[in-house]
């Protein structure tokens, strides 16, 4: 009896997307799996910074001043860093999928708030309710990466993603500014809110259910007061927190704000070529990343090594800034930020760092514990620096060099001291090894 061939096609195209979704699942997931974390990643970046390149489109349509302009670019931190603490316990409990998919419907949401605005208040709503749907951003795909990767991949893929995220500090300048001239900064946020509300979809389709693996980890095992002694009474935790406050605080401070003015008033270039030179900082931290994770997975075998050497390399480039030298050079300029850029990005290794001192079935509440610490820095640096700078304001309104000196000199002292205190801290080996 002969089998019609009508009936092989139509078997063939019936088993096919059942062997292809096979395949995926067992060869393509993970890498999906981190191009839609990287993609969550790249919009967390980039609502971070978008609200400075449109500040003159808000200043001439709602008449902000700079005190509210402050309060506005603030308010995505402090909203970020107050959720870091029962992030990780969300994270811990509930596992990544229901909470990574459930944020950027949040964040959507603040998006289209924000675009909608014609207040203050408004607008402010909108950046509180973007941090809060941003929150899980990186801590949700650590978390990931801890319990569905190799572990000897982790600090790889942190570098990765630190890597892929820096793209959304890129898109948040100039292209930022080439949209919002092209069809409106109201338009714009709505393009990317609807692409927020669609990755919240995408990240409940790539990520799988974790409770039964967390629960056999032995996460629900521990309860909430242990865990709270376990992470606070380990003085390693506050030693890794306190560097990574300095270290992001005093980088995003620069970066975001205090850089743009100082290259600007100071050294007297353009705005266009002050943006290219700051968004070297950009490019550093793409290559310094991926080089971190590679040094510490494969040659120094060691996080805390790795983070020494290159966030002491950084510390010594911001004394270029403090006065001792003038930097002339155009294109000495764009070297610096580069490896100034470069050397900031091993700050990120603190997370592999911590995560070997503990049990894994608390990585998350750990590693938000630790992101509290470097949210909490770039919302006190951005605020801080501009006091001190004030202080040396002219009667003409304007500010010398040695306003922007000394505040470049604050970053230094206090991100040396957190680099000492860090020094002593735990190596750390895999935990339970």
């Amino acid at each position: 009896m002969t089998v019609p061939r009508k009936a092989i096609v139509e078997s063939f195209l019936f088993l096919c997307p059942i062997f292809g979704y096979k395949i995926y699942m067992k060869k393509g997931r993970p890498i999906i799996t981190f191009a839609v974390l990287a993609a969550f990643f790249v919009l967390s970046q980039f609502y971070r910074v978008s609200s400075a390149v449109i500040a003159p489109s808000l200043v001439a349509e709602l008449g902000l001043d700079a005190k509210k302009l402050g309060l506005l670019g603030g308010s995505f931190f402090y909203s970020f860093a107050i959720l870091q603490i029962p992030m990780g316990f969300f994270l811990d409990r509930a596992g990544p999928r229901l909470t990574m998919s459930f944020l950027p419907a949040i964040g959507a949401l603040g998006a289209f708030v924000f675009s909608y605005a014609n207040e203050f208040e408004s607008l402010l709503l909108g950046r509180v309710l973007l941090g809060i749907g941003m929150a899980g951003a990186l801590m949700g795909s650590l978390k990931v990466f801890a319990i569905s990767y190799p572990r000897e991949r982790f600090a790889t893929l942190s570098g990765l993603l630190m890597s892929s995220g820096t793209l959304g500090n890129i898109i948040g300048s100039s292209p930022l500014a080439y949209l919002s001239s092209s069809i409106g900064w109201r338009r714009t946020f709505q393009v990317f809110g609807a692409f927020t509300l669609l990755l919240s979809f995408l990240l409940w389709f790539v990520l799988r259910p974790t409770e039964d693996k967390m629960s056999k980890n032995g996460i629900f095992q521990i309860k909430t007061k242990e865990t709270l002694l376990l992470v606070f009474k380990s003085l390693s935790f506050w030693q890794i927190g306190t560097l990574a406050f300095f270290r992001y605080g005093t980088f995003v401070a620069m970066q975001g704000l205090w850089f743009g003015p100082y290259l600007i008033s100071i050294k007297g270039f353009s705005p266009l070529l002050a943006g290219n030179i700051i968004m070297m900082l950009s490019f550093g931290i793409i290559i310094g990343s991926t080089i971190a994770g590679y040094l510490t997975d494969k040659v120094l075998k060691c996080a805390k090594r790795a983070v020494l050497m290159g966030v002491s390399l950084y510390a010594l480039f911001i004394l270029l800034f403090v006065g001792i030298v003038d930097i002339r050079s155009t294109l000495l300029f764009y070297f610096v930020f580069l490896l100034l850029g470069l050397f900031s990005s091993f700050g990120v290794l603190v997370y592999p760092h911590v995560k070997t001192l503990f049990p894994g079935e608390i990585s998350a509440t750990v590693m938000s514990g630790v992101n509290f610490f470097t949210m909490a820095g770039g919302a006190f640096f951005m605020q801080v620096m501009g006091n001190v700078i004030h202080l040396f304001k002219a009667p003409d309104g304007s500010y010398p060099a040695h306003a922007y000196h000394f505040a470049f000199l604050f970053c230094f002292l206090g991100l040396s001291a957190s680099l000492l205190f860090y020094s002593f801290s735990k190596t750390g080996k895999e935990y339970g090894d």
